[in-house]
């Protein structure tokens, strides 16, 4: 049975590091290092026994020895031999301590080299010694005797991995057994890095460590790996991805499977639905590697983990207490799609990493948005939504998972076209990065597709029509959504129907239809925030200035009474618009009030961390926040009347109208309160209630996005942009029919379709028709109803007489045989209703 085994598990191996340090180590520890071969390359091996000593086997034709040292802990006694046998005479087998310790500290630990010239001992015959350490100290001898044993741990093929996912995104590395097997092998293309580190195991408890000896950045292909075209592992499937300033989602789905979310950047399994909503955050450790490594190769760079991170990590970087807190935040990049703002306005951004801050790099335009076949250069301008964008392809494109050539990313609904297709394109870059090498050519727009899948609270639409149970069932669903997101506040209106003939034609069953939205560029909560902290550095503007605080400014806003140099862009002004957003921020995203603490750490411009005194009234953050709430009403109420004169149904244009609240803003009680306390009795508002952690896959306002936008390209929906901007039309009309008005036109037609309003007896024919105030029964002779004559000639007699609706106050009149459609050329009257006039419109 063996006594040792190997493992890359993550907490072995911490522990292993841990135990090879030797802190904390006392008698009777021993330590044995060597030096082998695994996998072709040169390792280490450290083991840390108690009254046991543990030697290599030799190594078949080889070799007759193995060099191995020993320290032992001596707590600073003068040892000065270990003897072999149980006699203690000048005649015992004896080996001299090492004049210099290269394993343990001197004095705690005396070492001695096990070596074939000096050794009294033949190697083979060392197993059936009983060694002992002489010292004058708490003990004289390590007694019992020591042990010693043949260390048994054989690296096999379940011990050779890839570490390219793990030392790059923090991901799982592919295991030896995925590698060797004939029917999976290693990615043909892809980067191998293999393991630097084993622990090792002594009766399940972690005793030692292998460790890889030389250069680990570049290494040949061991030789035991099987090749495997990557293309026997594409998946039929998309990748949905909703791009938030404070958040990003990821979802996949292929054609047999349902969606799954991803994380980026995670330590630890989701505990709630919120877990799924990744930070958009980039935080630099080390600007200096990450930009070398980027620019050293153009497909799956190198960027260390342990100089780069995104999502949970980055925010974990950016949120850990301890001296150097401010450094952290000033090292780290939030809302990476906002930086597009900046770089459009020529703004200097300067990137600086944690443990480099004096190796700064300032951010350049990023790459035009063209597909060409030159792809990307290395001497393109670094993005850091490119790296972004990088680390979620390595997220999705996991060996285990297999790979995904279709993605679509969802924007927030006011971004200008051009900065949606540079963050679209920064995407094509970061994710075909992500690929192996030689798969698909750059400019392949049929295979590899990358693309903007619209506003994001159009999908969301889509999602929650399900989660709350609405399906058109034959007639449309008008609504009306308010996405309060974080750099900004948009509403878009229209409706969810059945699909139509040509529609249902081309596989599509239902369609959300809408109309052009509405943005509210300064309401969003992030911009919110920094007009809050901005207002608070004005109001402290003494005590900044003597602590030479720097600060950035939100476009547009009012300069306070300090010099122009404190306002100067840099890492630490940025970082102090962060530090004093999330000092205001709990009380923002409650419903009362919170007491802010008295002082503040921010960054001088010096890069120093410094306290600053600050007063914070109790209602500081509750009245700036109302005020912007109460600023957002007014464009809500005029929109949401816009959406109902063109999309509203009935009498009552808010009748059936469903109002639905998107965006991480829409948690806001507050928030939600006030727009609730607007709408007209006919509407009818739908919130997402957040999910608790007994339901972690439960869709929360923002993963709804994605789940919407993989639903459409499964579920055939279609979502289209309302080409008719005309208002609904407002009245009813029809003929005569046992007394009451037979009802052909109404609030509910659609725009351009015939409807038969009956047969035509004479050659002028008689229309009637009144508001739609109600849909009630209406008699014939009503006052409200009224007549207009349409004179269609006597060649309209014996057909049938065709009307539909051409605007809001506008029909036609014509005729034409039975079947559904007007004849051919035949006579066409336009009526204006407003007026009763009637007037050819073609012949």
């Amino acid at each position: 049975m063996t006594l040792y085994e190997l493992t890359h598990d993550g907490a072995a191996l911490r522990e292993a590091e841990r135990l090879v340090s030797l802190q904390g180590r006392a008698f009777p520890t021993l330590v044995m290092r060597w030096e082998s071969t695994l996998f072709e390359q040169s390792w280490q091996t450290t083991l840390v026994l108690d009254y046991a000593i543990a030697l290599p086997p030799l190594l078949a034709g080889q070799a007759r020895f193995n060099e191995v040292r020993i320290a032992a802990f001596v707590a600073g006694a003068p040892t000065k031999f270990l003897y072999f046998g149980t006699e203690l005479g000048a005649s015992a087998p004896r080996i001299g301590p090492e004049m210099e310790n290269t394993i343990g500290r001197a004095p705690q630990f005396q070492e001695f080299r096990l070596e074939e010239q000096t050794c009294p001992v033949p190697y083979l015959k060392l197993i059936q010694t009983t060694p002992r350490i002489y010292g004058n100290g708490p003990q004289d001898y390590y007694s019992p005797p020591i042990k010693v044993e043949r260390y048994d741990g054989v690296a096999g093929p379940e011990h050779l991995a890839d570490f390219f996912a793990k030392a790059v995104a923090d991901l799982d590395p592919v295991p030896g057994r995925t590698l060797t097997d004939p029917n999976q092998g290693f990615w043909q293309g892809a980067r191998f890095v293999g393991a630097t580190s084993i622990a090792i195991k002594r009766q399940g408890k972690v005793v030692g460590l292998h460790q890889r000896l030389g250069r680990v950045d570049k290494e040949p292909l061991p030789a035991a790996l099987k090749l495997r075209d990557p293309a026997l592992d594409l998946r039929k499937g998309w990748v949905a991805i909703d791009l938030g300033a404070s958040t990003t989602v990821v979802g996949l789905r292929t054609d047999r499977g349902s969606a799954e979310l991803l994380r980026l950047g995670a330590d630890g399994p989701p505990l709630r639905p919120r877990d799924y909503e990744s930070p958009t955050e980039l935080a630099l450790l080390r600007v200096g590697n990450t930009l070398k490594a980027w620019r050293e190769r153009v497909v799956l760079p190198a960027t260390r983990w342990e100089d780069a991170r995104v999502g949970f990590a980055a925010r974990a970087h950016r949120a850990a207490s301890g001296p150097d807190g401010p450094g952290r935040v000033a090292s780290t990049l939030v809302q990476l799609p906002r930086l597009r703002e900046r770089t459009d306005r020529k703004e200097p951004v300067r990137l600086r990493g944690l443990f480099d801050p004096d190796n700064t790099e300032a951010l350049r335009r990023p790459a035009p948005p063209v597909i060409d076949e030159d792809g990307i250069g290395a001497n393109d301008p670094f993005d850091p939504v490119e790296l972004y964008a990088y680390q979620i392809g390595l997220t999705v494109n996991q060996r285990s998972r297999g790979l995904f050539l279709k993605y679509v990313v969802a924007l927030p609904a006011g971004l200008p076209e051009p900065r949606r297709r540079s963050l679209v394109m920064a995407f094509r870059r970061g994710l075909f990065r992500s690929l192996p090498a030689g798969l698909i050519p750059f400019e392949d727009t049929e295979r590899f597709v990358v693309s903007d899948a619209g506003p994001s609270s159009l999908p969301f639409v889509v999602h929650a029509m399900r989660v709350f149970g609405l399906q058109p069932k034959g007639e449309p669903i008008p609504f009306f959504v308010i996405d309060a997101g974080a750099t900004e506040m948009s509403f878009v209106g229209g409706v969810y129907r059945d699909a139509n003939a040509t529609e249902r034609a081309e596989g599509v069953e239902r369609v959300l239809e809408h109309l052009p939205p509405e943005t509210l560029p300064t309401l969003g909560a992030e911009r919110i925030l920094h007009a809050m902290a901005t207002r608070l550095y004005a109001q402290h503007a003494e005590h900044m200035v003597a602590a030479e605080i720097p600060f950035e400014l939100p476009e547009g806003a009012a300069a306070p009474s300090v010099p122009d140099a404190l306002l100067a862009p840099s890492p630490e002004a940025r970082a102090n618009v962060v530090l004093l957003a999330e000092l205001l921020r709990p009380a923002f995203e409650s419903m009362g009030e919170h007491s802010a603490p008295g002082r503040v750490t921010l960054l001088d411009v010096h890069g120093a961390a410094r306290d600053v005194a600050l007063t914070v009234p109790s209602d500081f953050v509750t009245v700036a926040r109302d005020e912007a709430f109460a600023e957002a009403l007014p464009a809500i109420r005029e929109g949401l009347a816009l959406v109902a004169s063109k999309v509203g149904r009935g009498s009552d244009p808010y009748e059936g109208l469903h109002v639905f609240f998107a965006g991480r803003l829409s948690m806001n009680e507050r928030f939600v309160r006030s727009i609730e306390q607007q709408l007209p009795s006919g509407a009818k508002p739908h919130r997402f209630v957040e999910p608790g952690p007994e339901n972690p896959t439960a869709p929360t306002v923002r993963t709804a996005v994605v789940l919407g936008a993989l639903g459409t390209l499964f579920e055939r929906v279609r979502i289209v942009q309302r080409s008719d901007a005309r208002d609904t039309f407002r009245y009813r009309v029809g003929r005569a029919r046992h007394g009451e008005l037979s009802e052909i036109l109404g609030p509910t037609a659609d725009y351009d379709v015939w409807r038969e309003l009956g047969a035509c007896t004479r050659p002028s024919v008689e229309v009637l028709f009144l508001r739609a105030t109600d849909d009630a029964e209406v008699a014939a002779d009503d006052p409200r109803v009224q007549r207009v004559e349409c004179p269609l000639g006597a060649n309209a007699v014996g057909q049938r007489i065709y009307v539909r609706a051409i605007a809001s106050s506008v029909v036609e009149v014509t005729s034409g045989p039975p079947g559904g459609d007007p004849a051919a050329g035949a006579l066409v009257l336009r009526v204006e209703l407003e007026t009763s006039g009637v007037t050819r419109a073609s012949a």
